[in-house]
């Protein structure tokens, strides 16, 4: 009923030597076609890398040798160039942040147009910032002049920016100890303080007082008596003639005249002082 397991023995032996002799004689299959692997997209340089390494693209330059005024490239470059500034003031790297801003800062300069007004000015702003931590207040103030110039072209004269230049400006005066330049410019802000706000608004009376103690400071002692007369008379024409402000401003009047060598008036000063310190003393003095 059954084969004997040895009369099927040659017939696997002969299938196998076939499958094998078939596979020798087949073509060799192609090998398996990898996919390339794409680069990784370019990031813009705007967007988050970290730009304290980051390189902009090159001027183009003409056959004079004089960069070409492409504007999305130096447009490009100039923030690129500020965002990498920025990240080093934060990073309290000043010196990396002064040359980058400054980069930034050239960049702009080369459009040649005031489009990028505000920009500018932020730009200077921060490398203004950067300046003065590092003592530069010569350089700062050239910067915050080019500032100006800018905001008041492209911007407006009565634009915040230009308010903004301006205070800068007369704080590296005082600093440098050019006191006319600083009143010029404390001056120009009282005015506009004053127009807007009135004469009891904190910012000029923040700006009436530098401009006070420049005056004293550079010498100019006939400009401080007229600055405290003023103030004086306004205080006593609101009814605070015996107020503790109005006090307080007879006593630096009396200091300035002296000063200035007019020691009658002020020792005419000084009477009507001791006269008003007097007077709250008797009033709250019991009676006899």
């Amino acid at each position: 009923m059954f084969r004997s397991n040895k009369s099927l023995l040659p017939c696997l032996l002969a299938v196998s030597a076939s499958l094998s002799l078939s596979a020798l004689h087949a073509p060799a299959s192609a090998a398996p076609v990898k996919k390339p692997i794409k680069p990784p997209a370019a990031r813009d340089a705007s967007m988050g890398e970290n730009l304290m390494y980051y390189t902009p693209p090159a001027l183009e330059y003409d056959a004079n040798h004089k960069p070409i005024p492409n504007m999305p490239n130096l447009v490009y470059q100039a923030n690129a160039y500020f965002e990498a500034g920025q990240k080093a003031f934060y990073k309290n790297d000043m010196e990396f942040a002064e040359s980058y801003l400054k980069k930034s800062i050239e960049c702009r300069d080369k459009l040649g147009k005031v489009r990028e007004a505000k920009e500018y000015v932020a730009g200077v702003k921060l490398l203004g910032q950067v300046l003065r931590k590092r003592n530069k207040w010569d350089e700062a103030e050239k910067y915050y002049r080019q500032a100006l110039s800018m905001a008041s072209q492209g911007i407006g004269p009565d634009a915040y920016e230009v308010k903004e230049c301006e205070l800068n400006l007369a704080e590296c005066y005082e600093k440098t100890n050019k006191y006319q330049d600083a009143i010029y410019y404390y001056k120009k802000l009282l005015a506009i303080a004053e127009r807007k706000y009135g004469p009891d608004d904190p910012d000029a009376q923040d700006y009436s007082k530098k401009i006070l103690a420049l005056n004293i400071k550079g010498g100019n002692y006939e400009e401080a008596q007229y600055i405290l007369k003023q103030r004086i008379d306004f205080e006593e024409s609101q009814g605070r003639g015996s107020a503790p402000k109005t006090v307080k401003l007879l006593g630096e009047y009396a200091d300035v005249l002296k000063k200035a060598c007019k020691m009658d008036e002020a020792a005419a000063i000084e009477e009507k002082l001791k006269g008003l310190q007097e007077a709250p003393a008797q009033a709250s003095a019991p009676a006899q």
